[in-house]
């Protein structure tokens, strides 16, 4: 097959499948505007999005305008390719940034399969519904309205998880394929590491329990500040135990501090002295490689987030055999078995703290998880197994209209 694969941070949510596709056999071509490194294979066509000040205008009309000349670039290099006499059997876009607004027109016999992730709800803001404003009303109709959009022009939508599917409306579950990106196999047969050095100076020997929480950024939906305010309780009470949190300071899913601060800043400006930083270590994002290393140190991961977007580390750490703490949520309960694979946990950040406690009491237990962990990603999660559900569902578009 010829597939065309868009997004703007490119390889983005392609960087598995992308290469894996080309391994198959297929050719893969590429629109997107980031500069990052990609499978020499698959030639990427760039654009430029340098937009300048706007004023004047309704902060929702800035991000339609970012959309609208997003997709304008998108569909300009797509018209280079038809001249070129390249047009795709299938066409597999994020939708998210309005990239794929204009496909259609430029390919009107091509199947466009899309990963538009979820349907955004308030309760996936950390909003009341009964009690939004207008702003926020807005907010939520214009993601979705974006959303409708590419659902309407999509053959297919990919999404990860059952819970993601069940939050569209009724009127677009026919057209929802859930199908997972799936993690490396490789993964599972990655060696536990006993100790791992983590800064100058700062090494987690072998005898020292380790707690992690990883996010693309620190923020509510991800529940940084319930962890970060868990963690007085935690230190007092565990002695040895060692706390490493990574993650950027930008929002993603969450709205920024009013007062201009980020979320790492607040929480560490709020709990002061509470907080020993030779235990407690904060990270930016880390490469990938790095990542990897962590997981299979940890001894206990802390996943926090809301009932909304499943992170990729999760599974990763799954796949490493770390054993997981979860908040208790639709989404979660698809992958934690509580005292199989896991556990799953809901309340205020003191119990949480005491939750944390008991189960690095029980290290055996938490072992014994992680094992299971990897025993039951298998096949459902496995980057094969959703490779080869991706590549028939693929395969059954191209021959379509």
């Amino acid at each position: 097959m010829r597939l065309l694969l868009v997004h703007q941070n490119f390889p983005g949510q392609f960087r598995d499948l992308g290469p894996a596709l080309c391994d198959r056999g297929h050719e893969l071509k590429a629109i997107g505007c980031s500069q990052r490194p990609s499978d020499p294979r698959i030639e990427v066509l760039r654009y430029e999005h340098n937009i300048g000040e706007r004023t004047g205008v309704h902060a929702q009309s800035l991000e339609i305008d970012e959309w609208v000349h997003r997709s304008e670039k998108v569909a300009q290099l797509a018209v280079k390719l038809k001249q070129r006499g390249w047009a795709p059997d299938v066409m597999l876009a994020h939708p998210g940034w309005g990239e794929a607004l204009l496909l259609r027109q430029v390919f009107p016999s091509t199947p466009l399969v899309i990963w538009p992730e979820l349907w955004l709800r308030p309760e996936h803001m950390g909003l009341d519904p009964t009690n939004l404003n207008v702003p926020q009303m807005q907010y939520l109709r214009i993601k979705d309205w974006l959303v409708d959009g590419a659902m309407a022009d999509s053959s297919v939508a990919v999404v990860p998880t059952r819970y993601q599917a069940s939050t569209f409306p009724q009127r677009w579950q026919h057209k929802i394929a859930v199908v997972h990106e799936g993690v490396p196999e490789r993964m599972l047969h990655l060696p536990r590491l006993q100790q791992l050095t983590i800064a100058e100076g700062v090494t987690l020997a072998p005898e020292v329990p380790v707690v992690t929480f990883i996010s693309r950024n620190l923020e509510p939906m991800r529940g940084f500040p319930t962890f970060m305010r868990a963690l007085p309780n935690l230190l007092a009470n565990h002695q040895t135990v060692q706390v490493v949190i990574v993650g950027g300071d930008e929002v993603s899913y969450s709205s920024a501090p009013e007062d201009g601060r980020n979320w790492r800043e607040l929480m560490l400006d709020e709990l002061g002295e509470q907080i020993d930083r030779k235990r407690v270590h904060l990270f930016g994002r880390m490469p990938h490689d790095q990542l990897q290393k962590l997981y299979r140190r940890s001894d206990l991961h802390v996943y926090l987030s809301k009932a909304f977007v499943l992170s990729w580390s999760l599974l990763e750490l799954m796949a490493c055999g770390t054993p997981v703490l979860a908040e208790a949520n639709p989404m979660m309960e698809e992958l934690i078995q509580p005292g199989i694979n896991g556990a799953l946990w809901r309340g205020q950040p003191e119990s949480l703290a005491e939750a944390i406690l008991t189960l690095l009491q029980r290290p055996d237990q938490l072992k014994q998880w992680g094992v299971q962990a990897q025993q039951q990603l298998q096949p459902t999660y496995l980057q094969q197994h959703c490779l080869n559900e991706l590549e028939k569902l693929l395969l059954q578009q191209a021959t379509c209209f």
